[in-house]
């Protein structure tokens, strides 16, 4: 038997005991106190086979569960010590898989061949506490702000890399910096998502991230001088394959959304210096002269977008709404 086997049916044993309808095969004298969820009559190499499953999908040891010699060293037998609040909820584990397996996956129409059971290592993956890393990322900036939360990723990087534990691609970084922009930090998102691109060099959406969020935040926090001059430091930074059209827009909508309509305007003006042959540009900064109330500069711009681009039917739309209604824009 391959280590490859031994480790699959290591990992499904539990499935099975809990449908041992007869005694297992290899009876003997129960030796085993304090089993609430598996069989009182399982043998040895079974029990063993399935903590030893249970400790491989959580990256822990047996003390992690059961009492340690260390820590009752008196004890008659430490293995049926309920002591530890992790082996109580190691039993509700237990039943909610089991009860995944065999009462609601059996419910599908139809199931792959051999079926794929839930496992303890389906979630956990190798760690205790089956967390995505950009919340653990989160949950460390709350308690000690950018650094610290550098530093753990570094440390989880350097012993859980290319392992399934966590992804350290470049997703999570990205999320955690964006959530801390949200938050009101942006300073420190920006410091986050250009660790990203450090750690992801060859990844056209780390940088886009990256800068997307270092303009934003430079036209939220210091003005449209100072998200003009982010947008150019960006550019030189990653060229206009990255810093496009596309992305200084988003970040004039973004603005919106953010209700900061000045700073908005601004970064649609810029867009439409550096692209000054794009309808798409001229068509954005038409809506937020709009929402600025400059009715006069927002139908010029939507003309200029449709001289640019007669098929352009946001900008007709404005136009016609404009038309109809002589307050809007005012």
């Amino acid at each position: 038997m391959t280590r490859t086997t031994r480790v699959r049916r290591a990992a499904v044993a539990l499935t099975f005991v809990f449908a041992l309808a007869a005694p297992v095969a290899a009876q003997q004298e129960a030796e085993f106190e304090n089993l609430k969820i598996l069989p009182k009559n399982i043998s040895r190499p079974e029990l063993l086979s399935i903590m030893g499953g249970f400790t491989r999908a959580l990256g822990v040891r047996c003390g992690y569960c059961h009492v340690s010699e260390q820590e009752n060293p008196t004890a008659k037998n430490r293995f049926a010590l309920d002591d530890k609040p992790q082996k109580a909820k190691a039993r509700i584990m237990m039943t909610m898989t089991h009860d995944l397996n065999e009462k609601y996956l059996t419910q599908l129409a139809t199931r792959e061949k051999p079926a794929i059971d839930v496992q303890c290592v389906t979630c956990h993956h190798g760690v205790s506490e089956p967390r995505q890393l950009q919340d653990i990322l989160t949950q460390k900036y709350e308690e000690g702000g950018v650094d610290s939360t550098l530093a753990r990723y570094r440390t989880l990087r350097e012993r859980y890399y290319g392992r399934a534990s966590y992804d350290f691609g470049e997703l999570p970084l990205a999320e955690a910096g964006t959530n801390l922009l949200k938050s009101g930090h942006g300073d420190d998102g920006v410091q986050l998502l250009a660790y990203n691109v450090e750690m992801n060099p060859k990844s056209a959406f780390a940088k886009r991230q990256h800068a997307a969020i270092a303009i934003l935040n430079a036209y939220q926090t210091q003005g449209k001088d100072a998200g003009a001059a982010k947008y150019r430091e960006m550019l030189a930074l990653y060229s206009k394959d990255v810093v496009s059209e596309e992305l200084l827009n988003d970040v004039g909508y973004r603005l919106i959304d953010a209700g900061q309509i000045g700073p908005a305007v601004a970064a649609f003006e810029l867009n439409v210096s550096e692209h000054p042959q794009s309808s798409n540009a001229y068509d954005s900064v038409g809506e937020g002269y709009v929402k600025l109330h400059q009715r006069k500069q927002a139908i010029a711009a939507f003309n200029k977008a449709l001289a640019l681009d007669a098929g352009n039917k946001d900008a007709q739309h404005w136009l016609d709404e404009l038309k109809r209604d002589p307050k809007l824009g005012k």
